[in-house]
């Protein structure tokens, strides 16, 4: 088939289709086909993931105890602490989304005192993160401490791989080599 180029003001019954045509459906067509493939690849990597190391979550003690078979006192400790930490994230979320609330406001004000107080605000909920990842990192302490060595061993091996999300120490940006 023939590509020809139809020149404007003429018409009739060309059965030829414009170039400009031709490159758009190309594009377009290749544009799906990348998504698709993306979509595909990335599906097919997660599911390819063949190790099992136990992970946790916040509320996930029943997890836990099929994963490191703890005994009755470990899950009524966990439990509670547990609780306690989901107190304290809570408290500390409401606050977040308060100066939140605030920032999105003097977001909304123009000149420099509007500028200040913005970077105030982002200081101010950079805090409240910090304070939260603290009280998870105590948390972690104190659920450790209730384990066996191997049990430690088997939690902290699953904690690596969930805040890490690859294999290893996040394929090296724990060892300083500045991937995240």
């Amino acid at each position: 088939m023939e590509i020809r180029s139809q020149k404007p003001g003429v018409s009739g019954g060309n059965r030829f289709v414009s170039t400009d045509t031709v490159r758009r459906s190309f594009l377009v067509i290749l544009v799906v086909a990348a998504g698709m493939l993306a979509f595909c690849g990335t599906r097919m990597a997660a599911r390819s993931k063949t190790t099992r190391l136990p992970s946790y979550s916040l509320g996930q003690v029943v997890h836990l105890k099929a994963e490191l078979g703890l005994d009755a006192r470990q899950v009524a400790e966990i439990r509670t602490l547990e609780r306690e930490l989901a107190a304290q994230l809570s408290d500390q979320c409401g606050s977040y989304c308060a100066v939140r609330a605030e920032l999105g406001n003097a977001l909304l004000e123009e000149g420099t005192n509007a500028a200040v107080d913005a970077r105030r605000l982002v200081d101010r909920m950079c805090a409240i993160q910090s304070a939260s990842e603290l009280a998870t990192l105590e948390h972690i302490r104190k659920v450790s401490a209730q384990l066996t060595p191997s049990q430690r061993k088997q939690f902290l091996a699953g904690l690596m791989k969930c805040l890490c999300g690859g294999e290893g120490l996040c394929a090296g940006g724990c060892k300083g080599e500045g991937n995240p």
